[in-house]
């Protein structure tokens, strides 16, 4: 690091040094993140130095593994399938051995019902069985609904903190997130969707996860879920979303 931009980084980051608010830790965090990548070092990467947890690969590759066009629209509305965001192929058993697109792929609702919940469920049991239902075999009904529901809650959520987000990313910092070939978030979601061969790896903790058959294995399930409600895991989810839509 250069003399002129360690000495402007502790002038700065000292304003915030006594602060322990969420916004103030914030702040701090895209101080280092944004003097990290000002010096071009996008793969030696400390994540707890640049504002991301040491895991955001993972965070990020659970938050779009089964993006959509339609989901995108809930960060940008104009975002359409010209999208370079890696996810699962709802075509699991794909002639090619595709196992991850390399963008978020369009797949609209049904419209038979009045609101979205029934819609989002006909289009969910309408798929079982198929071989492009984007989860495979292992899914039972009740698992394949909940899974569904957590991804749209869990960007609804993210809609909310990409808003949220002050000061945005800057350009510098996007480039290097964006860059998921270097950083795991792609090798992230082919985890993911080599797992779904052998299970429903509800999430990245590569542990063995119940089959969803009643109030005890549910606690099991909401608990691991939940662990992508944290404020870490949202702020690395919101930081690549904001980054990955704002150009649209």
């Amino acid at each position: 690091m250069s003399l002129m931009t360690r000495i402007l980084c502790d002038s700065l980051s000292s304003v915030f040094y006594d602060c322990h608010s969420t916004s103030c830790s914030y702040l701090r965090g895209v101080l280092r993140l944004s003097y990290y990548f000002t010096e071009n070092n996008c793969n030696n990467t400390r994540n707890e130095t640049v504002g991301l947890s040491s895991n955001y690969n993972e965070s990020i590759a659970h938050a779009i593994h089964s993006m959509t066009v339609q989901g995108l629209q809930l960060f940008n509305p104009r975002a359409n399938d010209q999208n370079t965001i890696p996810t699962v192929n709802h075509n699991l058993h794909d002639k090619n051995g595709v196992k991850v697109l390399p963008y978020a792929p369009n797949d609209a609702l049904p419209s038979d019902y009045f609101d979205i919940t029934m819609n989002m469920i006909d289009k969910i049991l309408s798929m079982i069985g198929k071989s492009d239902d984007g989860l495979g075999a292992h899914w039972s009904s009740t698992e394949r609904i909940v899974h569904k529901f957590h991804m749209r809650d869990l960007w609804l959520r993210l809609q909310k903190e990409v808003r949220e987000l002050s000061p945005k990313p800057l350009a510098s910092v996007c480039k290097c997130v964006l860059d998921v070939k270097s950083n795991g978030i792609f090798r992230a979601v082919e985890w993911i969707a080599a797992h779904y061969e052998s299970g429903t790896p509800i999430t990245l903790l590569d542990r063995p996860i119940p089959k969803l058959v009643d109030s005890k294995t549910w606690e099991f399930w909401k608990s691991d879920l939940l662990h992508y409600y944290t404020p870490e895991a949202l702020h690395d989810a919101a930081v690549y979303l904001h980054c990955a839509t704002k150009d649209f």
